[in-house]
This record gives structure tokens, C-alpha cells and sequence, in this order.
């Protein structure tokens, strides 16, 4: 009986390492139980089993007993701590992470004597017992270990080569992948400036050549270019406006190669300029018959070719020339009065940097619509629209009044022999105009404009038939003509007056086209040249003697 508690107390300790897997904890504890075994056997002496006999009577006095059970538990405890850090030091590899080191001894096959030829297990049975230690071993080994690999054997299985199947050809070809599609091109319109030989039209040109809406811009020559202050070929500015880096594209067009039909052809919008030859400075009568017979032959030629383009004048006298295309597009029966515009961009941008700098503020805050005409004694600058909430006195607004219907002039008289010396300001304003006829056209903005329209009678109430307001542009054209705005005193005296001249400015362009169309005064409409007649006595003599 002594016996047994000695032996069962010594072996109390290693069953602790039970609890860390791996092989190596249990060939180290195999050789740790053979060896207190022997020391067991040997320091069995009577003073070990007096010292076991007075435990086991201790330990059955339920008093007594947790006060002397501790001691030999703490003594367990402390001989598990110290196999686990003898352990832990005696590691020096590590866990390889591959699929070959993940079997375990048991798993793999023993090796082959030489001599008989059969697997030799006899040292692997030696240092296997049976029972429950050989069991919980065998159940450690095959769950595989952290300590590394100090029983397994790495072997490395070739690899398989597969064979490769050719497949076999197919009764139909494959289908071809669609093309990606491109994307639709961008909106844009085709432009045709028409008298595009004067600085004017070289300004507007270079202005419209950077506008992205516009694809194509064609330049034409205008006929009568004998006075005209540019001396520079239209083909030269042609192949200088290409080296522009725009998606634009400039062509020129001449008058000497009858080459009107074509400029017009699938144009969307024509801008009509003056010719150059003509000087502010002359009456309207006279500037009005000068331009008369070449925009008659401009809305010919567009009535064949782009009945349906948006007509922009910029033809001095305006007001005269948008009747005049009126009738002329009326007679070919495609007249259509949302597309035929009258120009004010330009007395409506001196109207509001000259508004601008009278108050002190920037240009861009400030409008000042115009209405009636476009030019001279027809033309109402509203200077109370200019700034909400501010009215000028009637003083002020007087002399800002005539400045404006005066700025041709003066401009052209403080540069000498110019004939027209405002064409940087007037391309800009111009330009400016188009631009915003093009993104409307193309259905991007819807701008209110100022134009020389065809009035409703609906709305305004004058003798003229003709008059300018502020109008709403669209993809179909002039869809909205907003009228005539609340005015002041002054003003509504000057547009009465402005009507009633509107009125025999009218008249005379209704004249001129009747004298055009009649067949014995069609030559005396055609004529381009004024001079004064010379008395021919030999003619009246030769004539009076054939009678």
C-alpha cells in the first residue's frame, strides 16, 4: 500500500506535459517516466513511507485535509511550469507553411529493409505502449503539431503532366463582336458670313472661330469692295484663321467665281455685313439705295439655297434692309418671321458700358434695353431699365440718349479718313449675338435678345410694321416677342417719335421695291454708282432728228 502512494504521487507530476501537443513533449516525457521509475524504486526508504503514511491519515480527516492537499498540488503545479519553459527553450525552428509538412509520422508509410524487403516497424513498436498514453499520442500526431516537423519525412510527388485535349472544330464559326459604337457627334451649326472681305467680317470671323457650337464657317466676298480700307485677300485670312487650334471649319467663297449659291448651301444661320464702302456720315436715302440691290440679291440667293437658315442683319441702314428682305422672301413665298432678326447688339452695348460708367459699376450688372429703331432719331435707348430700383433724371437721360445715336458718328469722325473705325466693338457685339442665336438654335439656352422684328398687332399698336423689342429665341426661332416695357415720360416721347419716322423709313423701302419690281424702273433700282447727270447736246440732237 505504501508502494502504490509513492509511485501514484511521483507520477502525478508529468501527466501535466498531457496537456501540450506535440511529439516531441511526448518522446521527452516517455524518457522522463523511465527515468523516475528508477529513482522511485531506489529512495523508497522507511522514512518516505512514515512521511506517506502520516498524508493518508491526514487526508482522511475532513478538517484537516484541505490544509495539508494544497502543498502537494502546489508542488504539481510548479513542476508543470518548469517542464513548460525547459520545453519552450529548447525550441529553435518554426511552422513551415506548405501542404507537404501537414502529415503527420503515423500517416506515412515506414521504410523498406533492404534485406527482406518489407517495411521494418520493429523500432517504431519498441518505443510504443499500449494504452491510454499510446492512444492520446496517436490522436495528437495525426491533428497535426505547432512545434514544426521532428518526425516527418518531406517527399515531393512530381507532377502529373496533363495531356492537352485539342478541341474539336466547331460546325459554326463564332459570333464576331460588334464594333463599339461611337458616339454621336456634338450639335453644331453651319454659319455664313456675307461680306466678310472688311475688317468687320475679319473680326467676326476670328470672334465665331473660337465658339464651340459653330462646325463650319464660311466666309463670302461682298461685290463692291473698291473703297474698302482692308487690303487684305479673304484667302489669306482664310488660311490664317485655320491655324487656330478650334474644331471650326473656315472656308471663302468669292464673288468674282459666282460662288453665292454655294457659300448658302445647308447654312443655318447667315449674317449679313456692310459692304465697307459706305460712311455713316451720308443720309439714309442714300446709304439705303447704295445697299439695297446687293442684300436684294443676298435674299435671292437664300430663299433658293437655305430657305429655312436664321437671317442676322447687320446691313446699315437695318431697319430699311429687314423690310426689304421681308418682301423679297415674302414674293418666293418662304418668308417666315421667326427667323429674320435685326441687329441692336451694338447700340445696346454702348448703351450699357456708357450707363455702366455713369453710375460706377461694372458693365456686366448693368442693361440698358433699346427699342424702336437701330439707328440715328428711331433709336430709344430705355436708360430707366438700365438698374432697378434707379432712374436717371430726365436731364441725364436726355444727353446719354444722344450720345448713343451719335457714337457712329463720332467714332468715325475722331479717326480721320476711317470710313468705319468701330469695328473691333461692333465685331464683339456682333459675334455675341450669333453666338447666342447658335445655342438656341441647338435647344442649350433660350436668350432674350433685343431684334428688329415684325410686330404683332396683338400686342404693340403703331403705324409701323416693323419695330424693335426684346424677343425670346428658341430651336424653331422667335417664339415669344415681349413688346414694348413700362417707360418713362421722356421715353414715351421719343418712341412716339421714333414711330412716326419708322413709318416714312418704311414707306420708302415699299417704294423702292415697287420701282424694283415694276419692268421700266428696274434699271434705275439696279444702279450701284451716284453721280450727277451731264447734259448730252448731241444725243437730244441726234434723237430729235430721228423723229
Amino acid at each position: 500500500m505504501p508502494q502504490r502512494a509513492s509511485s501514484s504521487s511521483s507520477l502525478m507530476r508529468p501527466f501535466v506535459v498531457l496537456a501540450l501537443p506535440g511529439m516531441y513533449l511526448l518522446y521527452k516525457y516517455n524518457q522522463y517516466r523511465q527515468q523516475q521509475m528508477e529513482t522511485a524504486r531506489r529512495r523508497v526508504t522507511e522514512r518516505e513511507l512514515m512521511h506517506l503514511n502520516t498524508k493518508i491519515i491526514l487526508g482522511n480527516n475532513a478538517v484537516n485535509s484541505k490544509k495539508y492537499s494544497k502543498q502537494p498540488r502546489d508542488n504539481i503545479f510548479s513542476s508543470s511550469r518548469i517542464l513548460v519553459n525547459s520545453t519552450i527553450n529548447y525550441r529553435g525552428y518554426a511552422k513551415k507553411q506548405s501542404n507537404e509538412c501537414r502529415k503527420a509520422c503515423a500517416d506515412m508509410p515506414p521504410s523498406v529493409d533492404s534485406v527482406c524487403g518489407e517495411p521494418c516497424e520493429g523500432k517504431f513498436k519498441k518505443l510504443k505502449k499500449q494504452g491510454i498514453l499510446h492512444k492520446i499520442k496517436l490522436k495528437i500526431v495525426e491533428g497535426g503539431t505547432n512545434f514544426g516537423t521532428p518526425f516527418r519525412r518531406v517527399q515531393f510527388k512530381e507532377k502529373e503532366c496533363k495531356e492537352v485535349v485539342v478541341p474539336e472544330p466547331k460546325a459554326l464559326v463564332d459570333p464576331v463582336p460588334k464594333p463599339t459604337t461611337l458616339s454621336p457627334p456634338r450639335p453644331a451649326v453651319q454659319v455664313t458670313v456675307l461680306g466678310a472681305d472688311t475688317s468687320l467680317g475679319q473680326y467676326v470671323a476670328l470672334l465665331l472661330k473660337q465658339c464651340p457650337c459653330i462646325k463650319k464657317l464660311r466666309l463670302y466676298e461682298a461685290k463692291d469692295t473698291s473703297r474698302s480700307e482692308c487690303n487684305r485677300d479673304l484667302c489669306q485670312v482664310v488660311h490664317d484663321l485655320q491655324h487656330i487650334d478650334t474644331n471650326c471649319l473656315v472656308e471663302a467663297f468669292s464673288c468674282a467665281s459666282c460662288e453665292l449659291q454655294r457659300c448658302l448651301q445647308n447654312s443655318d444661320i447667315v449674317l449679313l455685313l456692310d459692304s465697307g464702302s459706305v460712311s455713316m456720315d451720308m443720309p439714309i436715302e442714300n446709304r439705303f439705295n447704295f445697299q439695297a440691290p446687293i442684300v436684294k440679291a443676298y435674299a435671292d440667293a437664300i430663299a433658293k439655297e437655305c430657305p429655312n437658315a436664321f437671317i442676322i442683319v447687320c446691313t446699315t441702314p437695318i431697319e430699311c434692309m429687314v423690310p426689304l428682305i421681308a418682301e423679297t422672301l415674302k414674293e418666293t413665298g418662304w418668308y417666315n418671321p421667326r427667323k429674320l432678326l435685326g441687329s441692336l447688339a451694338v447700340p445696346e452695348m454702348r448703351a450699357s458700358t456708357l450707363a455702366a460708367r455713369a453710375l460706377c459699376l461694372e458693365p456686366y450688372y448693368v442693361h440698358v434695353p433699346c427699342v424702336c429703331g437701330t439707328e440715328g432719331p428711331t433709336l430709344v435707348p430705355l436708360f430707366s431699365k438700365a438698374l432697378q430700383y434707379f432712374d436717371f433724371s430726365e436731364h441725364n437721360a436726355e444727353m446719354l440718349t444722344q450720345t448713343i445715336r451719335s457714337a457712329a458718328s463720332a467714332v468715325a469722325r475722331a479717326d480721320g479718313n476711317c470710313i468705319r473705325a468701330a469695328e473691333l466693338s461692333e465685331a464683339h457685339a456682333v459675334a455675341g449675338l450669333v453666338t447666342k442665336v447658335a445655342w438656341a438654335l441647338l435647344c442649350k439656352d433660350v436668350p432674350r435678345v433685343s431684334g428688329f422684328v415684325e410686330t404683332d398687332p396683338a400686342q404693340v399698336v403703331s403705324p409701323a410694321r416693323f419695330i424693335a423689342n426684346a424677343v425670346e429665341i428658341t430651336g424653331s426661332g422667335i417664339i415669344k416677342s415681349l413688346g414694348l416695357p413700362k417707360m418713362s415720360d421722356l421715353e414715351v416721347r421719343q418712341v412716339d417719335d421714333a414711330l412716326n419716322k419708322l413709318y416714312f423709313t418704311q414707306n420708302m423701302v415699299n417704294d423702292w421695291y415697287c420701282k424694283y419690281c415694276s419692268s421700266t424702273e428696274k434699271l434705275d433700282a439696279f444702279q450701284t454708282k451716284f453721280f450727277n447727270s451731264r447734259a448730252r447736246q448731241r444725243f437730244e440732237d441726234c434723237a430729235y432728228a430721228a423723229i
